[in-house]
C-alpha cells in the first residue's frame, strides 16, 4: 500500500502547473501564394478563351478533290468543302459558304487537295477553243515522270539539214509555253523511229502553225512546268 509522506510544516506536493499553449501564428507567405494561385486559375482562363476563340476563325472553302488540269470545267465532283485557317488571306480563295463554281474553267492547273483559288476561274462561256496535235519525241528529252493532264513548254532545237555547209550550232528555241498534255503513249514498232514517243498536246489554234514548223525543223523537247506555275494557255498573237 502506498505511504504518502507527512512531515512537520509539510503538505500535499505542490503539482507544477501547466505549460499554456501558444497559438499558431498564420504565416504571412500564406496570403502571397493564395494570391498568385488565384491569379494563375485566371490567367489560364483567359488564355483557354483565346485560344478557343482563336480556332472559330476557321473558315469553309473549295478544294479539289482530284488533279485538274488548265481548261477543265469544274463540275460537283471536282469540288469539296474544307475547313482551313487562311491567316488573313480568305479573298484568295472561293468560300465554301457558297454555291460551288460549276461551270467555270481552269486557267491553270489545280492539284488534288489544293484550295480553290479566284484567280484559277475563268467565266462560263470563255474561249475554250484548243486542237489536239501528237508532237513525235525523242526519248530522253522530255520528262520521265510525264503523264496527262500537266503541262510543258515546247523547245525546238534546229538541225542541220543533210548536204548542207556547216553551220553554227544554234540554240534552242521556245516555240509555245504552257500546253496541256492529254496523252502520252510509248512507240510502236510502226514507227517511223523506235526512239520516238507519240505525246498528244492540246493546244490554241493559233499555235498550230509555229509548232508544226518546229516539227520539221528539228529536235523537239518537252520541258515540265511544275503544278504551281502551270497556266492558261496564252491566246499567240
Amino acid at each position: 500500500m502506498l505511504a504518502v509522506r507527512t512531515g512537520e510544516g509539510s503538505g500535499v506536493s505542490d503539482i507544477p502547473a501547466s505549460p499554456t499553449a501558444s497559438r499558431l501564428a498564420t504565416p504571412g507567405w500564406l496570403d502571397t501564394r493564395l494570391v498568385l494561385g488565384v491569379l494563375l486559375v485566371l490567367t489560364s482562363v483567359v488564355v483557354g478563351a483565346r485560344v478557343l476563340a482563336s480556332a472559330d476563325r476557321s473558315q469553309t472553302v473549295w478544294a479539289s478533290t482530284h488533279d485538274l488540269s488548265p481548261g477543265s470545267v469544274l463540275t460537283a465532283a471536282d469540288l469539296t468543302r474544307v475547313r482551313v485557317r487562311l491567316f488573313g488571306h480568305s479573298q484568295s480563295y472561293v468560300r465554301g459558304s457558297g454555291p460551288a463554281p460549276t461551270g467555270y474553267s481552269l486557267r491553270r492547273g489545280v492539284g488534288a487537295g489544293e484550295l480553290l483559288p479566284f484567280n484559277a476561274l475563268s467565266q462560263p462561256g470563255a474561249d475554250l477553243a484548243y486542237r489536239y496535235l501528237t508532237v513525235p519525241v525523242r526519248r530522253g528529252h522530255l520528262p520521265p515522270d510525264l503523264a496527262g493532264d500537266t503541262q510543258v513548254d515546247v523547245y525546238v532545237s534546229p538541225e542541220a539539214k543533210a548536204g548542207a555547209t556547216s553551220t553554227p550550232l544554234t540554240p534552242p528555241r521556245l516555240v509555245v509555253r504552257s500546253v496541256t498534255v492529254l496523252l502520252r503513249r510509248q512507240s510502236s514498232g510502226l514507227s517511223a523511229s523506235n526512239d520516238d514517243e507519240p505525246v498528244v498536246l492540246r493546244v490554241r489554234p493559233s499555235d498550230v502553225p509555229a509548232l508544226l514548223a518546229a516539227m520539221s525543223e528539228g529536235r523537239i523537247d518537252l520541258i515540265g512546268v511544275p503544278r504551281k506555275q502551270e497556266s492558261e494557255q496564252p491566246e499567240s498573237g
